[in-house]
């Protein structure tokens, strides 16, 4: 990869059918025809059928007088439209989606129903969190270098992202360093939060980057905003602050307490560290991983 390749934007990419990651630089052409930067070899595309470039620090999307039209969150793009994170992008018979990573920003709490939402739009679940957090990238950053430490950053995002949609889990956001997922209660079971952090764990001995892995169990509000589907509640404020503990007890794999007991671990963990957790009844219960937990089954 040369300079040139770099992308102008940190971590923005495209996510492509069968698990590929095309990473954006300052514009991606797509299209049938072999000189587009995304060759879609798909007859209901046309061969130049839309264009992403980067500009006023975000990327925007342009259909190019396709025949069957671009998409985005099943709207037509009839004008250049600035993509979000998660935005989905159909291109014929195509799915794409559209990422970047974002600043984090302090947890929601949950909305007042009577004032910002209507009960129609939000749904209660139980769900599984997941943070996955590298681990001092900003000094990697001042070490290496941007170059270095961005090849090293999309080396771990591609590595680490099919660990959890294989089993099932959904990705709610890039958020800085982190990745911050979920499995709901209903349509997951604990042995596929189990198989992912397996998959994580046995990654980890080959991951570019050091990273920590936190989760918990518990009630999310789920709302619809114009950035998307986003989670609510004091159980993401949990997995947020318990990521701060996680990096004081000294641990890389950390369950809440209410996590181990919904994934059936009980009596396999050992507990790293008790601790109230601000604005919440505690003190709180945090168990490390059983002992080779990720290795590989001979």
């Amino acid at each position: 990869m040369s300079s040139s390749d770099i992308p102008t934007l940190p971590g923005s990419w495209l996510e492509l059918p069968n698990g590929r990651t095309l990473w954006l630089t300052a514009r991606c052409a797509i299209g049938r025809q072999p000189d587009n930067d995304l060759v879609l070899d798909e007859a209901a595309l046309s061969r130049r059928h839309a264009l992403i470039v980067a500009e006023g620090g975000g990327y925007t999307l342009s259909d190019l007088r396709s025949r069957n039209g671009t998409f985005v969150n099943r709207a037509a793009v009839t004008r250049p439209v600035l993509l979000r994170d998660g935005d989905e992008i159909c291109l014929g018979d195509v799915v794409v989606r559209f990422r970047c990573t974002r600043k984090i920003e302090p947890p929601a709490v949950a909305p007042d129903f009577a004032t910002t939402a209507r009960l129609d739009q939000v749904r209660e679940r139980a769900c599984w969190l997941l943070l996955v957090d590298v681990v001092g990238f900003t000094n990697l950053n001042d070490r290496l270098g941007s170059e270095v430490a961005l090849r090293q950053m999309q080396a771990w995002i591609t590595g680490v992202r099919p660990l959890i949609e294989r089993n099932h889990g959904h990705i709610n956001g890039y958020l800085g360093d982190a990745i911050f997922a979920y499995w709901t209660s209903e349509t997951s079971t604990p042995a596929s939060v189990l198989d992912s952090l397996r998959a994580i764990e046995a990654w980890r001995p080959e991951s570019p980057l050091v990273f920590r892995v936190v989760v918990h169990h518990g009630t999310i509000l789920f709302t619809h905003s114009d950035r998307g589907e986003e989670l609510t509640g004091q159980a993401v404020n949990f997995v947020f602050r318990s990521e701060k503990l996680a990096k004081t007890f000294g641990a890389l794999a950390m369950l809440s307490e209410a996590a181990m007991e919904s994934l059936g671990l009980e009596g396999r963990c050992t507990r790293c560290g008790v601790s109230e957790i601000e604005g919440m009844t505690g003190p709180f219960s945090f168990y490390a991983l059983p002992v080779n937990f990720g290795a590989k089954q001979s």
